[in-house]
């Protein structure tokens, strides 16, 4: 014999039933509540239902003479001895029942397994970006129109022009003709100026913009020492060092807006400062450092000025070094990378540029 605790809904009762005992006995199935007589239900035409909010509940339901019955096992243990005791009459009922429900829940298990995957795909997708930036900012930015490129660079440019004093004496001449020996064939159309400020620095900005310092000029004693930083901005431009930057800054706005050319004054405002603050990573660095070091070499020019006048910055010393260190950092490995390729040349001879004015 069986007995679970249920609940039982019939004619004459509470519309949310009343506490009862469903009874399995010798086949026979009968409802008691140990008040009124037993409420016996008629196995042959007993349906067999699921309820209960996570569908783990019988229901057995059924018709007599004073209207319709039903009595409700909601406790999954209970309800899984039930289905093991019922008769035999019911056995198809039980094996459908027992089926839909093996369905079910695996349709809840794929239900769920489709919602942890929805909450995760952005979660990896994020995890995914931060460990491949470096990786998915190149691909992005080999996709972007030069055109594009120099838009964002102009733009820019045209932000920072406010805080910038040029100089237009001979000084920028020299720098603009040694800039052009140096980019003759690319791909881009650069502009190179000259700004009167004391800090020790050049930058350059997407689409062929570089920027020399007064500060720099005074501190180079040749020009191969110049040639070397102009030939090492040069470079961030080819390898779109910046665009990198800015696309993994940025972010998914700063793509369309180069992949579309619609660019706005709040990004270019943005960009701008991002451009002024940027510091390249170690690999940027040393990628513009030995293209940098091939570029001043095929033009003819004494790749040992490069060396020289980072070495110089970095034996500078002072409680504030020059403000390019603090954007092209310096170390023991680029430096004895630097001069281990230029051993490397054999002695190899080059013309003196013409001293700057």
């Amino acid at each position: 014999m069986l007995r679970v605790a249920a609940r039982l809904f019939g004619p004459g009762l509470p519309a949310a039933g009343k506490p009862a005992s469903l009874v399995v006995d010798l086949g026979q199935l009968q409802v008691e509540d140990g008040q009124a007589l037993p409420v016996r239900i008629p196995a042959g035409s007993a349906e067999l239902r699921r309820v209960g909010f996570d569908q783990r509940g019988v229901e057995l339901a059924w018709r007599d003479s004073e209207g319709a019955w039903a009595v409700h096992v909601l406790d999954a243990a209970d309800a899984r001895a039930l289905l093991a005791a019922l008769p035999q009459q019911l056995a198809a009922a039980v094996g459908a029942f027992e089926s839909t429900l093996r369905r079910q829940q695996r349709w809840r298990r794929l239900g769920l397994a489709a919602l942890i995957l929805v909450l995760a795909v952005p979660v990896l997708l994020l995890a995914l970006l931060a460990s491949r930036a470096d990786e998915l900012a190149g691909l992005v930015s080999s996709k972007i129109p030069v055109a594009h490129e120099r838009q964002l660079g102009e733009m820019a440019y045209e932000q920072m022009k406010p805080n910038l004093k040029p100089v237009n004496d001979a000084r920028r001449s020299a720098v603009v003709v040694l800039g052009e020996r140096l980019t003759s064939g690319s791909r881009y159309r650069y502009e190179f100026h000259v700004v009167e400020d004391a800090f020790v620095n050049a930058f350059a900005l997407p689409g062929g913009i570089v920027v020399v310092h007064t500060g720099l000029l005074a501190a180079t004693t040749r020009t191969e020492q110049l040639a070397g930083v102009l030939a090492h901005e040069v470079e961030h431009v080819e390898q779109r060092h910046g665009l990198e930057a800015i696309i993994k800054s940025l972010g998914l706005r700063a793509m369309w807006a180069l992949a579309t050319g619609d660019l706005g004054g709040t990004l270019a405002g943005e960009a701008g400062q991002q451009l002024l603050e940027l510091s390249f990573s170690r690999d940027a660095e040393m990628q513009a450092d030995q293209a940098g070091f091939d570029r001043l070499v095929s033009r003819g020019i004494d790749p040992s000025g490069m060396a020289e006048f980072f070495d110089k910055l970095a034996k500078s010393g002072g409680p504030t070094p020059p403000q390019l260190l603090s954007t092209h950092p310096e170390s023991v490995e680029r430096s004895e990378a630097m001069r281990a390729r230029i051993a490397s040349l054999g002695g190899r001879r080059f013309e003196p540029l013409a001293p700057l004015p």
